[in-house]
């Protein structure tokens, strides 16, 4: 049979030849044409916020078990005309010891109230208005639990969006974990047996009490480093000669003076009468004739002996009758 003439050339496309239709043939020496170039999205410019949020004193706080923290932050408008702004609060906690970090009870004033008001959920916001160059400000009271470990954190994370829109104001306000020194009284004379004992304890559980200090120049007392009061309190149950905690926490200036040691030659001079109040010359009496103070220690001649023998004793060993009229010594 055979075709019509008009119809020469048109047929049923293969599967070939629909994967690879014809294309018609460049032109020799012409360049290819290139294909639309697409612009590039431009970001859209984000509106300066009025609004500044910023700490009222320090952001970060360290603090001791037990006791509560008041921080503030101020939140101010620089628009020309008064304003709505919402802030939001959210509260994070951190541990050194996950799923075992005690939490810490949060509290907060918003403006225009006057009483604390516990933060139950973990975010809240409020609305306020705002007027301009007029401080609006935000006060957060945080307790540290007595459970608290070293090193547990708390954060007041605080978002202020302006109505109109614009970059929100962020600040955030921080509490950290530390421990304390707290002082233990004892029975005089037991300080060493009531330290050696608490230490023992210390060492089953090594969260709770960090150092002890025996100070030899302070009589019945012994100082430990701990987080907590009640942790310190509850380890001296039943401890023979342990009369219990000072009231407040000890400062570090306080037990410094302690740390150093007292040179024990101080206050003697060559021609001072002093008494020998240990060895073997024991309740004899005695002038001081030559001062060591690197060694820290004491030339005297005893007063009542026949034959005027110099005695090198230790500044700790004698004590002083009457200074006289001498030089100190060298």
């Amino acid at each position: 049979m055979q075709g019509n003439p008009d119809d020469e050339g048109i047929g049923l496309l293969t599967g070939e030849e629909a994967a690879h239709p014809r294309t018609a043939p460049a032109t020799p020496g012409a360049a290819p044409t290139p294909a639309p170039a697409v612009a590039p999205a431009v970001p859209k410019p984000e509106v300066p916020s009025p609004l500044t949020l910023v700490a009222a004193d320090d952001p970060i706080r360290n603090v001791t078990a037990g006791t509560v923290t008041t921080m503030s932050a101020v939140l101010t408008s620089t628009h020309a005309a008064p304003g709505s702004a919402t802030v939001h609060v959210e509260i994070h906690y951190t541990s050194t010891y996950p799923g075992e970090g005690a939490e810490w009870p949060v509290a907060w004033m918003p403006p225009g109230k006057r009483s604390f008001n516990e933060l139950v959920a973990r975010k809240e916001k409020t609305t306020m208005t705002l007027q301009p160059s007029v401080p609006v400000p935000f006060t957060f009271e945080v307790t540290a639990p007595v459970g608290v470990r070293y090193g547990d954190r708390l954060e007041v994370h605080l978002t202020a969006e302006w109505a109109e829109g614009g970059r929100p104001a962020k600040l955030t306000l921080a509490c950290v974990a530390r421990q304390a020194v707290l002082a233990i009284k004892t029975s005089r004379g037991y300080e060493r047996e009531v330290a050696d004992t608490l230490l023992a304890r210390a060492e089953e559980k090594p969260d709770v009490v960090f150092a002890l200090l025996v100070p030899a120049a302070l009589r019945g007392y012994v100082f430990a480093e701990g987080m907590s009061f009640e942790g310190v309190r509850e380890m001296l149950k039943g401890i023979r000669k342990a009369r219990g905690l000072v009231a407040g926490e000890t400062t570090l200036k306080e037990v410094e003076p302690l740390l150093v040691p007292k040179i024990t030659v101080e206050g003697f001079v060559e021609g001072a009468i002093v008494e020998l109040i240990s060895g073997p010359f024991k309740g004899e009496k005695a002038r001081v004739k030559k001062i060591d103070q690197a060694k820290e220690e004491i030339t005297v001649e005893l007063i009542e002996a026949v034959v005027p023998i110099p005695v090198t004793v230790r500044g700790d060993h004698v004590r002083m009758l009457e200074r006289g009229g001498g030089k100190p010594g060298g």
